[in-house]
C-alpha cells in the first residue's frame, strides 16, 4: 500500500504531457523500436558470424594451425620426460583451435562467439606407443572412434570431415626436422555453430551499446508517436463531431473512417447505437403523442360531449313544448341541426385521436373495427381482404392504423365513394395494404391544399423501407399502397 501510495504522489508531481497521448504513444514506440533495433541488430550479426563461422572452420585452416605446432609436439615427443613440453604442446593446439579467428572487413571474429570448441589429441611414437592423451581418458564414445582411425595410417598430413560441416579429423606425422618419422598426432576438433551461445555474444556485445541503440530509438519512438496520436486524435474528433450533432438531436449524420481494424469497429458500434438512440426517441415520442391523443380524446369525450348531449336534451325539452316550439320553431331546429353536426364532428375527432390497440386482437380485427365504425357514420360499403399474413409490431400497426383512418376519411370526405376495398399481401420481404376506392379520384399533377396527403406520407417515412404509392385519376377513384419491410 505504501509503495502504491508513493507511485501515486510521484505521477501527481509528474508533468502535464506524462498524460498526454502523444507522449504515452511516444514511450510504446520508443521501446517498439529499441526491442525492434535490437532483434535486427541479433537478425544481423548472428547473419554475419554464422558465415565468418564457415569460413573459419576449414580443412585448411585447421591443418595450417596444427601444422604450426609440428614443431612443440616432436620436443614432446623427444622427451617424454618432460611434463612441460608436452603440456604446452597440447595447450598450443587446443589454444589455437579453440580461438580461431577470422578476419572480415577490419573486424576479428573469434568461434567462441558462436561454438564451445572441443579438442581431443593423441600422440604417439615412433612405435606407436601413446605418448599423450589429453584427455587422460577419452569419452566413452570417441575411444572406439580414436581406435579405428588409428588403423588408417597415412603417410602424409590427413585432415578430413567426419561429417560435413562437423567434426574434423586430423592425422599428422611428426619427423624431427631431417625427414625421420619420431612420432604422429592425432586430433578430432569438434565445433558446431551455437544459435543460443551466439545470442548470448550479441546480448553482451549490445550491453556495452545500448546506450547508441537507446539514443536511436529516442527521436525514432517521439516521431512515431506524435504522427500515431495526431492520426487517433483526428479521427476521434470526427467522431466527437458527429456524437455533438447526435446530443443535439440530429441522427442524419453518421461517422465515416477509414479502414482500421479497431477504429472502423469503433465506429460502427457508434453508428449502430445512434440508430437505436434515434428509434427508441422516435418511438418515445410516439407515445407521447398518443398519450396527449388519448387525453384529449378522453378530455373531449367527458366535456365537450356531454356538454353537447346536455344542449341536445334541452332542445328536445323545447321541442317538446308547443309554446315554446311555436314561439321560436326556426332557432330551435337551427340549434338542433348544428348540435348533431357538431356531435358527428366531434365524434369523428376523437374517434381520429383515440388509440387503435385493443389487447391481443389482430391486425385484421383492428382494421374490422375501423371499417365497421365508417359504416356505421357514413353509410359507406368496405370490403375487408384477409390480413392474417402480416403480423407487424406495435409502432408499424399504429402508423399503417393512422394511414388507413386518414386514407378512408378522404375517400368518405373528398372523393365521394360508396364502396372501398381493403386487401393485403406479402410479396417477398415486403408487407402492403392496398386500400382503393369508386369515388371521383382526383388528378394526381395538381397539388392539393390538404395536410392528409402529407401526413400519410410522413407515417410511411416512419415505417422500415416505408412507401406510399397513390394511383388516381379524375372520374376513377383512387388507390393507395402502403408497403414496408416485413418482420414476419
Amino acid at each position: 500500500m505504501e509503495h502504491r501510495g508513493n507511485m501515486k504522489n510521484w505521477l501527481d508531481h509528474c508533468p502535464a504531457f506524462v498524460g498526454r497521448l502523444w507522449f504515452q504513444f511516444a514511450v510504446i514506440y520508443t521501446l517498439l523500436a529499441f526491442c525492434a533495433m535490437t532483434l535486427l541488430s541479433i537478425c544481423k550479426y548472428g547473419a554475419e558470424d554464422y558465415g565468418d563461422f564457415r569460413k573459419a572452420v576449414t580443412l585448411e585452416h585447421v591443418r595450417e594451425l596444427v601444422s604450426s605446432e609440428k614443431l612443440s609436439v616432436a620436443q614432446a615427443i623427444r622427451d617424454v620426460t618432460d611434463v612441460a613440453w608436452r603440456q604446452k604442446a597440447c595447450e598450443n593446439i587446443r589454444e589455437k583451435l579453440k580461438n580461431i579467428e577470422q578476419a572480415s572487413d577490419g573486424s576479428v571474429y573469434r568461434i567462441t562467439n558462436s561454438s564451445r570448441p572441443e579438442v581431443y589429441i593423441q600422440i604417439e611414437d615412433e612405435n606407436n606407443r601413446l605418448v599423450i592423451s589429453d584427455p587422460v581418458d577419452l569419452p566413452a564414445e570417441l575411444a572406439p572412434l580414436f581406435t579405428a582411425m588409428k588403423q588408417q595410417r597415412a603417410a602424409a598430413d590427413k585432415v578430413i570431415w567426419m561429417v560435413e560441416d562437423g567434426p574434423i579429423w586430423v592425422d599428422m606425422p611428426i619427423d624431427d626436422g631431417k625427414g625421420n618419422r619420431i612420432g604422429r598426432v592425432r586430433i578430432l576438433y569438434v565445433a558446431e555453430f551455437d544459435a543460443w551461445i551466439q545470442i548470448q555474444s550479441i546480448f553482451n556485445f549490445l550491453l556495452g551499446a545500448w546506450g547508441y541503440v537507446i539514443l536511436f530509438s529516442v527521436p525514432i519512438g517521439i516521431a512515431c508517436g506524435v504522427a500515431a496520436a495526431h492520426y487517433v486524435t483526428r479521427h476521434l474528433g470526427r467522431m466527437n463531431d458527429v456524437t455533438e450533432s447526435w446530443r443535439r438531436g440530429d441522427f442524419t449524420a453518421r461517422i465515416a473512417l477509414p479502414n482500421d481494424d479497431v477504429l472502423i469497429r469503433h465506429s460502427q458500434h457508434l453508428n449502430d447505437m445512434a440508430d437505436d438512440l434515434e428509434l427508441y426517441l422516435h418511438l418515445k415520442q410516439n407515445l407521447a403523442v398518443s398519450d396527449e391523443r388519448n387525453r384529449v380524446a378522453r378530455e373531449l369525450h367527458d366535456t365537450v360531449k356531454q356538454k353537447l348531449f346536455a344542449l341536445g336534451l334541452q332542445l328536445a325539452t323545447a321541442k317538446a313544448n308547443p309554446a315554446v316550439l311555436e314561439a321560436a320553431r326556426e332557432p330551435i331546429l337551427e340549434a338542433e341541426t348544428i348540435n348533431r353536426e357538431a356531435q358527428h364532428d366531434l365524434m369523428e375527432i376523437i374517434t381520429q385521436l383515440r388509440p387503435t390497440s385493443t389487447g391481443d386482437s389482430t391486425l385484421h380485427n383492428r382494421v374490422g373495427m375501423i371499417a365497421e365504425d365508417f359504416r356505421r357514420r357514413f353509410d359507406v360499403d368496405i370490403e375487408l381482404g384477409d390480413m392474417g399474413a402480416i403480423q407487424p409490431n406495435a409502432h408499424v400497426e399504429h402508423q399503417v392504423l393512422r394511414i388507413l383512418q386518414e386514407a378512408l376519411m378522404n375517400a368518405v370526405r373528398h372523393g365521394k365513394a360508396s364502396k372501398v376495398t381493403v386487401a393485403a399481401a406479402i410479396d417477398g420481404s415486403a408487407a402492403m395494404l392496398v386500400i382503393a376506392d369508386n369515388g371521383i379520384g382526383f388528378e394526381m399533377t395538381v397539388k392539393t391544399k390538404g395536410f392528409g396527403i402529407i401526413s400519410m406520407r410522413d407515417r410511411a417515412r416512419d415505417l422500415p423501407d416505408g412507401r406510399l404509392d397513390i394511383e388516381s385519376a379524375e372520374g376513377e377513384g383512387t388507390r393507395l399502397t402502403i408497403s414496408w419491410k416485413s418482420e414476419s
